[in-house]
């Protein structure tokens, strides 16, 4: 399969909040790349649920927070090796919190 990431996925673990329509919720991230974050959660939403995310990265004081579109899930499984979770795509990051998760995930690599 082929990845189609333009920009290189890290791992971080950090709390992350989102919020839906409905719920407030939070969990822990396992990797975040410049256009998406992984969280990973027993209770993964939706694909196309929309969220607004919020969250920080260790070393950097700069508050992260935009809308996102959950991509794909991974429902808890005892026959799955993948964590359960989902996958963020991070949308309307505004320039300098782009530039900022760009640096941060190219730093790490």
């Amino acid at each position: 399969m082929e990845d189609r990431r333009h920009d290189p996925r890290v791992e971080v673990d950090v709390e992350v909040h989102y919020r839906t329509a409905h719920e407030f919720l939070s969990a822990y991230s396992r990797n975040i790349s410049g256009g998406g974050i992984f969280v990973r959660t027993q209770h993964p939403l939706g694909l196309n649920q929309t969220v607004r995310v919020r969250f920080t990265l260790p070393g950097i004081t700069h508050k992260f927070e935009c809308n996102g579109i959950v991509v794909w899930a991974n429902a808890p499984s005892s026959r799955s090796a993948l964590p359960a979770g989902m996958g963020i795509k991070l949308e309307d990051l505004d320039e300098e919190s782009q530039r900022l998760l760009s640096e941060y995930a190219k730093t790490k690599t």
